[in-house]
């Protein structure tokens, strides 16, 4: 592996002056160097700039000074990397230094091109290792992505139904609204082998398999069964032998297809297309579909054998509107998920009273995609309900404005209140009075005002900001 170095940025610490000179019009042009002459120096630069690697003397104002600075250094900047640098040759001194997490070591009699290697070498080894903890990252969040979150009796109903279900053979309906987590519950359905890896999984979208080519695709073809067939090709039922097969959004699938459905579940096996022998197989049916099946077997758009076959065991997943107590987790979850390594995002409480009352036609994946919304187009990590899109304070004002007329005339009457407007803009219409006034009384000083109002002084600003009171930082 080759490791681009035309920018690296290397900071050498070393109490040598002549010798910071030396690298410097050896290496130069391949890396751009920085200096320091001894610990507490590079510490101070490092708080300042990035630096890809440290060149760390272990000898400088002390026999052991570097090591006393290694640690540090690395609190500072953990993605740096470190090569340890001495005039003698210390076993133990350079084992102290590895096992405090310098990435490589060399003498300084080795010259110039040895020096160079040995950067490259560190540079391949720190970017081997962040690589490897980002790996471990996406396998961390790839597990929690198929997991079902949440406390609620209704997704409670649902784990228990899936751990009961996971122990039976027989085929699997899952019922749900669009983005409730259909495939997410098909997934956990999947057994483990001995070495507690998952069996195979075959996800198929049903609306997707076009007729024309639908048997080759599931079933699998010989060489020069038609034309274009260059090689036997395995379909996506032998694809999920031993394992599962999922279908997601049965109710779309063609009624021929469901014709060839049908007889492979009846008898285990597929026929290649060009061969006359039968192929015996072992796998689940798991289906999902946001439709109602029997409805559709009254219209004539689903088969009625089918149906039978597929609906042994059945798994409804709810709407996220009927667990509504569910979403402070689901949300943690997915800020976890979309920050990429920025500040993790806060919601209000009246935020999240907001979100709980929006209907989510889309579900957890309409959640999903809140969150991703607020990391994309927001400013700040604290939520206010202005800072959700536009659906979420419709709804709160349709919601608000079918209330019964008399009954807001008589409100009107009683607290002369002005309920012609939502509660969230009322609230805001005190809130811009309230920082306005505020803002004149303690003339501008926002440190104070954040202090005597005990507001968070990014969203303080903010607020000011959106408000027209105040507009620069």
């Amino acid at each position: 592996m080759i490791v681009k170095n035309t920018f690296t940025k290397v900071l050498i610490c070393d109490d040598d002056r002549n010798l910071h000179l030396a690298i410097k019009a050896t290496l130069g042009k391949d890396f751009e160097f920085k200096s320091a002459f001894n610990g507490d120096e590079a510490l101070l630069i490092l708080k300042k700039n990035e630096v890809d690697l440290v060149l760390l003397d272990l000898e400088m104002r002390s026999p052991t000074e570097g090591l006393e600075y290694l640690s540090r250094i690395q609190e500072i900047q953990s993605e740096t990397g470190v090569v340890v640098y001495s005039g003698r040759s210390d076993l133990e001194l350079v084992k102290r230094a590895m096992q405090l997490g310098a990435d490589d070591y060399v003498l300084k009699e080795g010259g110039y091109d040895e020096l160079a290697h040995v950067f490259h070498r560190a540079l391949e080894h720190r970017f081997l290792k962040k690589k490897t903890s980002q790996l471990q990252q996406e396998i961390t969040l790839s597990a929690h992505r198929h997991e079902l979150l949440g406390n609620s009796p209704a997704i409670m109903r649902v784990k228990k139904q899936v751990e009961r279900a996971r122990l039976s053979p027989a085929p699997i309906l899952i019922q749900g609204e669009t983005g409730t987590g259909k495939e997410v519950v098909a997934r956990l359905l999947r057994k483990t082998d001995s070495s507690g890896a998952f069996e195979p999984f075959v996800a198929i979208d049903s609306s997707t398999i076009q007729s024309s080519v639908s048997e080759s695709i599931l079933f699998g073809y010989e060489k020069g069964a038609f034309t274009g067939a260059e090689k036997t090709t395995r379909g996506l039922f032998e694809e999920a032998n031993g394992g599962v097969i999922y279908f997601d959004e049965l109710g779309n699938m063609p009624l021929e297809i469901q014709n060839k459905l049908l007889r492979v579940l009846q008898e285990k096996e597929v026929l290649r297309i060009g061969s006359a022998r039968p192929i015996k197989l072992e796998f689940r049916m798991i289906c999902a579909t946001n439709q109602n099946l029997e409805k559709l077997i009254l219209e004539g758009k689903f088969k009625d054998d089918l149906f039978q076959r597929l609906n042994v065991l059945q798994i409804e997943i709810p709407p996220l509107r009927e667990r509504t107590e569910d979403i402070p987790i689901l949300l943690e979850h997915f800020i976890k998920i979309h920050s990429n390594g920025l500040e993790p995002l806060q919601f209000l409480p009246e935020t999240i009273e907001v979100i709980r009352n929006y209907p989510f036609p889309g579900n957890v994946r309409e959640l999903s995609n809140l969150v991703l919304h607020l990391y994309s187009m927001c400013d700040e990590t604290i939520i206010a309900p202005i800072d959700l899109p536009p659906r979420f304070r419709s709804e709160i004002r349709t919601s608000s404005s079918s209330a019964p007329k008399k009954e807001t005339t008589a409100s009107v009457s009683e607290s002369k209140i002005d309920l012609s407007r939502t509660f969230y803009e009322a609230v805001e219409q005190f809130e811009k009075a309230y920082l306005s006034q505020a803002y004149q009384i303690m003339e501008g000083n926002i440190s104070r005002m954040s202090s005597d109002l005990r507001m968070d002084r990014s969203y303080l600003h903010r607020k000011l900001k959106n408000y027209g009171i105040h507009s620069t930082g």
